[in-house]
């Protein structure tokens, strides 16, 4: 059963926790900007401390990634004990962690970036890149970022956040 109404702040503070994990897998993707402006990486350091937990394994079998995946999808989305906007958020914040991871591994798979450059730990020196990468880079992690605070604002609101293709995906996973 699907509890919709009114919220209480805790459940909108509940919403909001998920998107932790699209901001760790958007982090690799602001190396450009955070050499370019320092005071971003400030920013984002509570999540910066994040990553090293969550990126454990390095290259080879990350676990906390899955973990954490089928922690969310199991625990959160799949019950329906718990309220209609916590479960919302929590797969839309997977569906948005999960294109960032994809386009990730694509970038790798394809050879157009070494492991080097998606580095998720910040302050690491990145070598030069040509003008393509560090635009896409750029936009994939302002691109993110941004859904995240409208996201969040949204959450805080009470109101359901309407991504054009994610939220659909999200709705239809938590009717």
């Amino acid at each position: 059963m699907t509890w919709r109404g009114a919220t209480t702040t805790q459940e909108r503070l509940l919403s909001c926790l998920p998107y932790i994990l699209p901001l760790l897998n958007a982090l690799p993707f602001g190396g450009f900007l955070f050499n370019q402006f320092p005071p971003l990486a400030w920013l984002f350091l509570p999540i910066s401390l994040l990553a090293p937990i969550y990126y454990a394994g390095g290259g080879g079998l990350a676990i906390v990634p899955i973990l954490v995946f089928i922690g969310l999808i199991v625990g959160v989305v799949r019950n329906n004990r718990i309220r209609h906007l916590i479960r919302y958020n929590a797969m839309q914040a997977i569906l948005i962690g999960f294109a960032l991871a994809l386009v990730r591994m694509l970038l790798l798979l394809m050879d157009i970036v070494n492991a080097a450059v998606l580095s998720p730990i910040v302050g690491n020196a990145i070598p030069e890149a040509n003008l393509f990468i560090i635009v896409l880079f750029d936009v994939l992690f302002l691109g993110s970022v941004g859904i995240v605070v409208y996201s969040v604002v949204q959450s805080l609101r009470g109101h359901h956040a309407e991504v054009p293709v994610i939220s659909d995906a999200a709705y239809s996973q938590t009717r």
